[in-house]
């Protein structure tokens, strides 16, 4: 082989090997950019879907609606109902309890929940500022509250996942004081004292606990069958 093809055959594997390496360069660079997009792209989706359930459900709320079909595109995440917060009071003389399950969407390291407001826990911390407050109005003499409580073991991933929701039942009742724990404490704790801080009898959430207390605290729980 004489050295002019032998230079050529050099030359066209030095180019080969330059742009292997730029290719490998350029996705190197580019590809914690393009998985934080897809990433952000499927986190706003969920928390779309988390939206429009919320409004569903509060149709249901009202008597609106009794039973829906609601297909999700999910993109490899998962929804799946788990336990939510514990409520106690005193109705009637009468000690109660109650353990409610929330709605949740997991993708990309961060779950999107729902209860009552929609909130967010991004690898497991929850984050400090809510997606959608929970529903906590104060009048000049009744405090009222509306949780939701998704009934079920429930658990679906995949790319799309169809979800049936049947309403069940609305328990109405009066207190004069509240406990309520859950790990989105500090959320509830905002939202109570925007509405009316005077009613927060104990809020430091060390236990993930508040009470409150006033004259009349008129709750609704509603419970919605999902599968």
């Amino acid at each position: 082989m004489s050295q002019r093809a032998v230079s050529e055959v050099f030359g066209a594997m030095l180019t080969l090997l330059v742009m292997v390496t730029a290719a490998g360069l350029i996705y190197m660079i580019s590809h914690p950019t393009i998985f934080s997009s897809i990433d952000n792209i499927n986190y706003r989706n969920a928390v779309k879907t988390i939206a429009e359930i919320k409004e569903l459900v509060e149709r249901m709320k009202f008597g609106n609606e009794i039973a829906t079909t609601k297909t999700i595109q999910l993109n490899m995440g998962s929804i799946y109902t788990s336990s939510g917060l514990n409520l106690s009071c005193i109705v009637g003389g009468v000690s109660m309890e109650r353990q409610l399950q929330d709605l949740n969407i997991e993708v990309s390291g961060r779950i999107v929940t729902l209860e009552s407001g929609i909130f967010e826990k991004a690898y497991g911390r929850a984050i400090p500022i809510p997606i959608s407050e929970p529903s906590v109005i104060a009048t000049s003499d009744t405090v009222y509250f509306t949780f939701y409580n998704f009934v079920g073991n429930f658990s679906a991933g995949g790319s799309k996942v169809t979800m049936i929701m049947k309403y069940m039942d609305t328990l109405k009742f009066n207190t004069s004081e509240l406990e309520i724990e859950t790990e989105f404490c500090e959320l509830w704790k905002k939202a109570i004292e925007k509405a009316d801080p005077g009613i927060l009898t104990e809020s430091d959430c060390g236990d993930r606990r508040l009470v409150v207390s006033a004259p009349e605290i008129s709750v609704l729980i509603v419970s919605i069958e999902v599968s």
